[in-house]
């Protein structure tokens, strides 16, 4: 059998075509490499978001397995992975290329693990990280958390609001799913602190939706 390994927002919105070829789910495994929100995602509108980082940066954090249904083949488990995250899922056309994504300066690679927690092949997505603030030693976690903030706030436009795809969101659903990494709790309060004393960070993403005329 084939898994995705999942951990941001893979773990509750998987899309329509991996969910019907969901067989089952391994729930409280740790990724096999750290991660942190060292990513701005163009289709986010410039979202952080959350890709595997070197040693000294981020943590592993938790995640989830989801185990396709065993007639579904590796080549047709990097095909649909690879159409959630460039948002076209069900356009069959759009199938995964490992040598043009490798070419590409900026490719969205779909890597593998072998034997992972009792699955024999288990694939996860591996973009490079493009915040290059978040490497800096002589940053502390505060400033960084301030860069993310920005971006986060930034990201909501009518249209990444709408379809919850804003930066705010995709932190706030991280948290309930429990994945933390060493930027979160410092990245959530300067969203909160710059949103007029917001409790929480759905009604903090309410506050500069407003603001910004969105709703």
């Amino acid at each position: 059998m084939i898994g995705i390994l999942a951990y941001g927002s893979l773990v509750t919105d998987p899309g329509d075509e991996i969910r019907c070829c969901l067989d089952h789910r391994i729930e409280g495994i740790c990724t096999p490499f750290n991660v942190e929100y060292a990513r701005r995602s163009r289709t986010r509108s410039g979202a952080p978001t959350l890709v595997p980082v070197p040693e000294g940066v981020g943590s592993p954090v938790k995640g989830v397995i989801l185990v396709l249904k065993a007639a579904i083949t590796e080549e047709q488990a990097k095909n649909m992975l690879y159409r959630r995250e460039i948002h076209k899922i069900g356009l069959k056309n759009e199938i995964y290329d490992h040598e043009n994504q490798t070419k590409k300066k900026d490719g969205l690679l779909i890597k593998t693990l072998d034997n992972f927690c009792g699955v024999p092949i288990v694939i996860y997505t591996s973009l490079e990280p493009n915040i290059e603030e978040i490497f800096n030693p002589n940053l502390s976690d505060k400033k960084k958390a301030e860069i993310l903030a920005e971006a986060a706030i930034n990201s909501i436009t009518s249209e990444t609001y709408k379809d919850h795809r804003d930066g705010i969101w995709y932190l706030y659903q991280n948290i309930l799913s429990g994945i933390i990494t060493p930027l979160t709790e410092p990245y959530q309060n300067e969203i909160l602190k710059r949103a007029n004393g917001a409790t929480d960070l759905s009604s903090a993403r309410d506050h500069f939706a407003r603001q910004k005329g969105v709703f």
